[in-house]
C-alpha cells in the first residue's frame, strides 16, 4: 500500500531530520565553546563552513519531507475517492436488490390473488 510505504518513509525523513538538527547544535556548542577560548581563524571558517553545508541539507531534507507529505496526501485522497465509489456501488446495489425482492413480492401476492380467484371463483379465472 502506498500511503503505509509513504509513511514508514516520512518516518525515515523526520528522524533524519532530527538527526541533523542534533549533530547541528551540537557542532553550534562546539563552536560556541572553542570560540570562547579562542581558536583560529581558518578552524572557525572550517566549522562555519561546516553549519552552513549541513543547514543546507537540513533544508533540502524538510523540503524531500513536505513533497512526501503531498504525495502521501494525493494518495489519501485517490483511496478516499475508491472508498466512496465503493461505498456509492454498494448502496446501488442494495437498492437494486430491494426493488428486485419487491418485484418478486409483488409477483407472488399476483399469483396468490389468482389461484384464490380460481379456488373460490372457478369460472372467474377462464376465458371464454
Amino acid at each position: 500500500m502506498k500511503v503505509a510505504a509513504k509513511g514508514r518513509q516520512l518516518n525515515r525523513q523526520e528522524a533524519e531530520i532530527q538527526r541533523l538538527a542534533s549533530q547541528r547544535a551540537e557542532i553550534g556548542r562546539i563552536l560556541n565553546a572553542k570560540a570562547s577560548e579562542g581558536m583560529q581563524v581558518g578552524e572557525y571558517l572550517l566549522y562555519h563552513d561546516y553549519a552552513e553545508g549541513s543547514y543546507h541539507v537540513l533544508m533540502k531534507k524538510e523540503v524531500e519531507k513536505e513533497q512526501t507529505k503531498r504525495e502521501m496526501e494525493v494518495e489519501r485522497e485517490r483511496l478516499m475517492g475508491f472508498v466512496k465509489e465503493r461505498k456509492m456501488l454498494e448502496r446501488l446495489k442494495e437498492k437494486r436488490f430491494k426493488k428486485f425482492i419487491a418485484l418478486m413480492e409483488k409477483l407472488d401476492q399476483k399469483n396468490i390473488d389468482e389461484i384464490v380467484i380460481q379456488k373460490f371463483h372457478p369460472t372467474a379465472g377462464k376465458s371464454l
